[in-house]
């Protein structure tokens, strides 16, 4: 089965996050805050079945959340962030790089 890595990236701030993989809780987490130095927040690595997957983000304290769809074996790699305008997110085939 192939991995799937999440990453909470940059403008996370004390917020509580919760992650679902295909309808599945990953990540519950509060207190969330992005580490400037190096723009990552935390991460969660869930298994998941080749083909159509989705990916929930909800930062319920401000209201926001997303939905990404997936086809796998494709993007392995989903950075989230969050801005004035709500969730965004990158697909990557490659780990993000943190220093």
């Amino acid at each position: 089965m192939p991995v799937l890595h999440v990453a909470l990236q940059e403008g996370f701030d004390n917020d509580t996050v919760v992650v679902r993989v295909n309808g599945r809780q990953a990540l519950a987490q509060d207190g969330v805050r992005t580490r400037r130095q190096i723009g990552l927040a935390g991460s969660v690595e869930v298994e998941v079945a080749e083909g159509a997957a989705t990916v929930e983000i909800a930062l319920p304290s401000r209201g926001l959340s997303a939905t990404i769809p997936l086809v796998l074996p494709g993007p392995r790699y989903v950075g989230v962030s969050v801005d004035r305008e709500g969730i965004r997110h990158r697909l990557s085939t490659e780990p993000f790089g943190y220093l």
